[in-house]
């Protein structure tokens, strides 16, 4: 009988371990990193006028000229450690928790559910761009948030000349490592209208 009561205890403690450990969340199994990345500011810039900056991008598939131009992105980072400390002794981020972004990735989607690439929403693109997010204080960086290429193919090109818009949103995802190696990785959105608003 107690051979019994303490197999149902071990396997009580089993279950609550791993459910304590479900309840950690992706936070701290994100990856191996000390810090997570922090999006403090994504904004972005129509390619005819890259100088204003705003939360939500009226992506022009063409200009008034029927020139084309590639929008552009801005993005303003910052690090936090996943381990705080405690009040009276608070931790903060050293040099070797600097990150080096290398790369991002953008895809579109709508709120209505019709994702598909290249027919309601652009293609999904990987690419380049490399920043050091600092210990302390922040980092920034522009990178090209819709392609030129994106306004010449499906669904976009059929918006030249007409009057509908696609109202999406935009997930960039920021990947680099810090000084030890570890990857480390983080998402913001942000709202993109396509139409051609100067026709």
């Amino acid at each position: 009988m107690r051979a019994k009561l303490t197999n149902a205890l071990l396997l009580a403690v089993i279950g609550a371990a791993a459910i304590l450990a479900a309840g950690c969340g992706d936070f701290i199994r994100n990856d191996r990193a000390p810090v997570t990345l922090v999006i403090n500011d994504l904004t972005a810039g129509e390619g005819a006028n890259p100088s204003t900056f705003t939360n939500t991008l009226r992506s022009d598939v063409r200009s008034n000229s029927g020139t084309i131009f590639d929008d552009v992105g801005r993005v303003t980072m910052s690090l936090t450690l996943k381990d705080p400390g405690i009040p009276a002794a608070a931790s903060v981020p050293s040099a070797i928790n600097e990150v080096t972004i290398t790369r991002f990735r953008v895809a579109f989607r709508r709120s209505d559910g019709r994702n598909t690439a290249g027919v309601d929403v652009p293609f999904p693109f990987e690419s380049a761009v490399t920043f050091r997010v600092p210990a302390s204080g922040t980092g920034t960086a522009t990178f090209e948030l819709i392609r030129h290429t994106s306004k010449v193919e499906a669904p976009l090109v059929g918006l030249a000349g007409s009057s509908v818009i696609i109202s999406t949103v935009a997930d960039v995802t920021f990947s680099g490592r810090d000084r030890a190696g570890n990857e480390v990785s983080v998402t913001g959105s942000l709202g993109v209208l396509f139409g051609d608003f100067s026709g």
